[in-house]
């Protein structure tokens, strides 16, 4: 990874490409992620269902995903916190580093789906202590990545107790919060991690209205507005068609500006695109006629 960027920098747009890891796309899921590299993608990002028979395992996924691709870069969108302790996710994306260095991004969650996770034997968070054990995992994941041969750690919740140090990362890794409400946009600007806003079918003055307080956040943390990447997932029921229905919900030319204005009025650097219903027949439209147009007017304002 480059050095994060100064205040008055803007960092490089990124484009991905959301896998929807349904059990019956099997190995075409490779397919897909063969083909967003082969168009220039940036990012392949996959979810955190475990509790889901319909969903393949997200892991897995990724890993396969390295194995098949050179170059294209993976980032778990987000993981399921509730289900795998930040010790193992540690080793986790170390490994995926190891495999396919500088090409994994780990995004983190606290859960959120609590009947589901429950289901299968997992916690019920309440709130409060859903943003504590992230604050902890955050931390616990720094300290195994840090290369030092001697940690410890005694939070409330995890501890570590001297444990066999990993060789650090072959290069950073970069971390995401998905933060929709207030107090984690706070923990994600205080922590100086990658902002990703949850929500399905965000629109627009939402999106403004999350990001003027991230910014506030940023200011009281003393971090520059640009010092932290933003990712934008468009794949929340947005499509790509040809009538207008609102935003994100349009023609090829309606997400060229509203991408535009998410990267030069809220400086969101990575967008993450996907259709439900017709992924492999978006990639190529979005490769062919949104992304190149977004980067030119992005680039042509910024000039």
């Amino acid at each position: 990874m480059t050095d994060a960027p100064g205040p008055l920098d803007h960092r490089p747009l990124r484009f991905g490409t959301f896998l929807f890891p349904r059990t019956v796309a099997g190995r075409t899921l490779l397919d897909h992620a063969a083909q967003a590299e082969d168009l220039g993608y940036d990012l392949i990002a996959v979810p955190d269902h475990p509790y889901n028979p319909d969903y393949i395992d997200q892991v897995a996924l990724l890993s396969a995903v390295v194995g098949r691709t050179s170059s294209i870069r993976v980032l778990t969108d987000v993981v399921n916190l509730a289900l795998r302790p930040p010790q193992v996710l540690a080793k986790t994306a170390w490994t995926i580093d190891r495999l396919a260095p500088g090409r994994v991004e780990l995004g983190l969650g606290t859960g959120g789906l609590w009947d589901q996770i429950a289901a299968i034997g997992g916690p019920r968070w309440k709130p409060r202590e859903a943003r504590e054990r992230l604050a902890e995992a955050i931390d616990v994941i720094r300290l195994l990545w840090s290369g030092d041969a001697d940690v410890t750690y005694d939070g409330q919740y995890y501890q570590l107790d001297h444990p066999q140090p990993l060789l650090p990362p072959q290069e950073p890794i970069q971390l995401w919060i998905g933060s929709g409400g207030p107090l984690m946009r706070r923990l994600t600007a205080s922590q100086g991690i990658g902002w990703i806003p949850n929500g399905n079918r965000l629109d627009l003055a939402t999106v403004r209205a999350d990001a003027a307080h991230f910014d506030t956040e940023l200011a009281a943390a003393d971090r520059p507005r640009t010092a932290v990447p933003r990712l934008y997932n468009a794949f929340f029921g947005h499509k790509l068609q040809d009538r207008s229905e609102g935003f994100l919900v349009g023609p090829a030319s309606q997400w060229i500006d509203e991408l535009t204005a998410l990267a030069l009025e809220l400086d969101f650097d990575t967008f993450v695109l996907g259709d439900r219903e017709t992924p492999v027949e978006h990639l190529q439209i979005f490769a062919d006629q949104v992304i190149p147009q977004v980067r030119a007017q992005v680039a042509a304002a910024r000039s």
